[in-house]
């Protein structure tokens, strides 16, 4: 009982100091990377960040659309003082700020798990004694990378696509900061018309990574299932 007492506190602590040293990254990420260690499956791992990437995007999406609505309403508002526009603004481009940074942590956390799995599914080629069954699993292989390539270039473009919004809300920011005469009413309004495409410029982009993620779940778990499949067709074979 002791015994099993102490090593589940050794893998406590290992799990701890595995987290913390990795704190610049996703909290998530780093628990991912802890099943690693300990002998998780790859696949599982990889799976898992497409489905984190996918629901950090949904996040994204959510703050930004927030973010723009905040913005119209508050500088079309002729309630509320200056500098209370100011902070209520500034808040919400902080947080937008902060969030569209987790695209690009999405993009390392699934990069880092493809790169693993892809080397071990390339060393495991080597061991098949069926050619049939090698060729096949080298063909699931490369429409997997294909996939994972999508899916990480839909990501990065959405990543590029962040910055112009962030620049125009930075700008609403510092626009708030004046109090509106005829003249400036009608800048806004031609800046918020070209912030509502920019957005919607990056919403498209995050939509698409959100659907390869999905096509890339959905690709590997029936990959898994295949294989299992392969298998079992083929033990079956041996036993006749």
């Amino acid at each position: 009982m002791k015994e099993a007492i102490k090593s589940h506190a050794v893998l406590l602590a290992m799990l701890f100091v595995f987290v913390f040293v990795t704190g610049c990254q996703s909290m998530q990420g780093a628990l991912n990377r802890t099943k690693e260690i300990f002998g998780a499956e790859k696949r599982d791992i990889m799976v898992a960040e497409v489905k984190d990437a996918g629901s950090s995007l949904e996040e994204v999406k959510a703050r930004f659309q927030s973010a723009a609505e905040k913005f119209r309403t508050v500088l079309t508002s002729t309630e509320g003082k200056v500098d209370e526009k100011d902070k209520v603004l500034k808040s919400e481009y902080e947080k937008a700020s902060e969030k569209a940074a987790d695209i690009q942590d999405s993009i390392d956390n699934v990069t880092r798990a493809a790169e693993s799995l892809f080397t071990e599914w390339e060393e495991q080629l080597g061991q098949y004694t069926s050619a049939n069954l090698r060729s096949i699993s080298e063909q699931r292989k490369q429409v997997a990378m294909n996939q994972t390539m999508q899916f990480i270039d839909a990501m990065s473009v959405a990543n590029k696509k962040a910055g112009p919004v962030l620049a125009a809300f930075s700008d609403l920011v510092l626009f708030s900061r004046h109090e509106l005469n005829a003249q400036s009413l009608e800048s806004l309004n031609s800046e918020l018309a070209s912030v509502d495409k920019k957005l919607d410029a990056f919403i498209r982009e995050i939509d698409l990574s959100i659907d390869q993620a999905d096509a890339l779940i959905k690709l590997m778990v029936g990959n898994e299932m295949k294989v299992d499949e392969a298998a079992g067709s083929l033990d079956a074979g041996q036993e006749e």
